[in-house]
């Protein structure tokens, strides 16, 4: 085992116990938040906006079965698909999320009973549902784990077939919310659209900085280590570019990457345990061309 995949693996556990209380606590009020949003406003309607939960609702209409069931069998089922294909990390990540969404499911669908929202207008329906859906999906995002379900599927289809997860998110999103069309019409589906963007929109911009894409500039004396980091556990490409100090005429490597916003915190975080002494930019980017 060379060097560098010691200190991928050693940073790898100490990135699991870094302020895991703070993570947690972000995590299970992301979670709570999100539940929350789901049982008050999108499955009264019956508003599908995809992933687990969006399938639990065309499960409910078609089987009967309850959300919340549907919604941990489903995750739990890609979590052992996903322990075999992606490996014990990713699996780590998601299991405490597979486990606690039901659970919130289940307990915030009493809060129907107190918030009606049945005979509101729809559109203030999906809209206000998508911007508490965003604000809890970002916390959980902010934390460093996840609720699992699709986002296993969409972390595989980028691993073995080099499909990226905005991409696979939105064909495996669509096809649900235009199936659900056929069960609730299609205008419920035209609305799910609306709460899906207003959901994005406010885990990327509000919660996630002003972007969904960050690019780092990095100076470092370890370019191997983090590279390594990059590729093989983030999957992005690295360009290192020959650099010289303007004030000691060094000659230095400059590492450049672009990674989503919502792995920002997570890269920045490993850069700093690789590299105590590093320096390093992080820009907002709108746009990225072109690509290996």
């Amino acid at each position: 085992m060379g060097k560098g995949e010691v200190v991928v693996s050693e940073l790898i556990e100490q990135l699991n116990t870094k302020n895991r209380l703070e993570r947690c606590a972000i995590f299970i009020w992301g979670v709570l938040i999100y539940a929350i949003a789901f049982s008050i406003f999108f499955s009264p309607r019956n508003i599908v906006t995809g992933g687990s939960t969006g399938l639990s609702l065309l499960l409910r209409d078609g089987l009967g079965i309850d959300p919340s069931i549907s919604v941990f069998v489903v995750s739990f089922g890609l979590l052992i698909v996903g322990y075999f294909l992606l490996g014990k990390y990713e699996t780590f990540k998601a299991l405490f999320g597979v486990i606690l969404l039901p659970i919130f499911m289940e307990f915030s669908s009493v809060f129907q009973t107190f918030f009606d929202v049945t005979d509101s207008s729809l559109f203030l329906v999906v809209f206000f549902g998508g911007i508490m859906m965003g604000l809890g999906n970002g916390m959980i995002v902010r934390s460093g784990y996840s609720v699992g379900g699709f986002l296993t599927i969409y972390q595989i289809l980028y691993k073995y077939f080099g499909i990226s997860i905005g991409k696979s998110t939105l064909w495996i999103n669509g096809t649900l919310i235009f199936i659900s069309g056929f069960f609730f019409g299609f205008s419920n589906s035209l609305y799910a659209v609306i709460g899906l963007y207003v959901s994005s929109v406010v885990t990327d911009k509000v919660m996630l900085e002003t972007s969904i894409t960050k690019t780092f500039y990095i100076v470092t004396e370890k370019e191997k280590d983090i590279s390594q980091y990059i590729v093989e556990n983030l999957g992005y490409g690295v360009t290192v570019v020959n650099a010289k100090g303007g004030y000691s005429n060094d000659n230095k490597k400059v590492l450049m990457c672009a990674v989503p916003t919502r792995q920002y915190y997570q890269l920045k975080e490993v850069i700093q345990s690789i590299d105590k002494d590093v320096f390093f930019l992080i820009t907002d980017t709108y746009e990225i061309y072109g690509g290996v």
